[in-house]
């Protein structure tokens, strides 16, 4: 059996990311019955799809947007 990592983003995503092939898919690149050897919560990413969702809707992202002081006025012109 394939060796996998489950990894859960902060969007509350999954993932299972192949952390060691086993023989027979090195040879025959047949999948077999995966088998979650570790697990890992990442807090601070969202996964690739909701990335590329809320890049659609709102631009791209920026990591420091939350550092950033504006007046409300406008926090409300950029929310149109």
């Amino acid at each position: 059996m394939c060796n996998f990592t489950q990894r859960e983003y902060s969007c509350g995503h999954y993932r299972w990311i192949a952390s060691q092939w086993c023989r027979e898919y090195t040879l025959t690149h047949k999948r077999c019955q995966p088998d979650v050897t570790d697990w890992e919560y990442k807090a601070e990413v969202i996964c690739g799809e909701c990335k590329a969702k809320a890049r659609a809707l709102h631009g791209p992202y920026v990591a420091w947007e939350g550092m950033i002081k504006r007046s409300p006025l406008i926090e409300r012109l950029l929310a149109l």
